[in-house]
């Protein structure tokens, strides 16, 4: 991928590693906007770089997705790249259903899967009309080898992934489609997270680097382990090992 002279548009561009791939995009000669639900966190990052335009958009709303679409091509933003970057991550003990909020779940598979599948194809159109178009989905590992701590989120992460794997087929030759496999990533979203991570910065860096190299599935960190093991062992095998770790045990 050539990373300067696009029109990219990334959810979740307030914080974490959405913030950090916009304003390291903006820096190499690209119209990057940005979207999510809080103004003033957006408002936080188009100030690090003024190549950074924003929209507040819920992408859990349909109709905002539409009026997103219908508005940046209005605006006259000839969007080549679409970043699916927003996820929301919650903990749940699924052997404590008195615990269990149905309208928390029910945002976060939301937020995790239905919107980067809407959004997309909400897109695709604008993006097929531009040249070099791009489709990038910010998926994890949980959502290859799932985790005990955050099940909805692996199994979003999961659906994400089957999504991204059959789009790539469908969209061959036409649009170029890339799943990127972060770790455990120094974010707000990984505070309540007690095991080793990755900065922004480092992640970023590595996320860029995979686009120039043209991946279809860029792995990074802690990731490449779980990939290894998955080529290496029998799936049931993996998913123990991993959730045998303290850190993963759920509360």
């Amino acid at each position: 991928m050539q990373l300067s002279g696009n029109t990219i548009l990334i959810t979740g561009g307030g914080s974490g590693i959405g913030q950090g791939l916009a304003v390291a995009l903006a820096e190499r000669d690209n119209t990057v906007i940005i979207c999510g639900r809080r103004q003033a966190a957006l408002d936080e990052t188009v100030a690090l770089n003024t190549a950074i335009h924003s929209y507040r958009c819920d992408l859990s709303n349909p109709d905002e997705i539409d009026h997103l679409v219908r508005q940046l091509s209005y605006d006259g933003h000839a969007v080549n790249v679409l970043i699916n970057n927003a996820a929301i991550l919650n903990h749940y003990h699924l052997g404590k259903p008195e615990r269990f909020d149905r309208a928390m779940a029910d945002t976060e598979i939301r937020a995790n899967l239905q919107a980067p599948v809407e959004l997309s194809m909400a897109l695709l159109p604008l993006l097929q009309q531009q040249s070099s178009p791009y489709i990038i989905n910010v998926g994890s590992p949980g959502g290859i080898v799932a985790v005990s701590t955050s099940p909805l989120y692996s199994a979003s992460k999961a659906g994400l992934h089957a999504f991204t794997q059959v789009l790539r087929l469908h969209l061959k030759d036409r649009v170029r489609v890339v799943e990127v496999f972060p770790p455990t990533v120094e974010t707000a979203m990984t505070t309540d997270i007690h095991r080793a991570k990755v900065g922004v910065n480092s992640c970023v860096q590595a996320i860029l680097k995979g686009l120039e190299q043209d991946r279809d599935e860029i792995w990074i960190g802690e990731g490449k382990i779980v990939r290894w093991l998955m080529n290496l062992l029998p799936p049931g095998w993996v998913f123990k090992l991993v959730n045998s770790q303290p850190s993963m045990h759920p509360k």
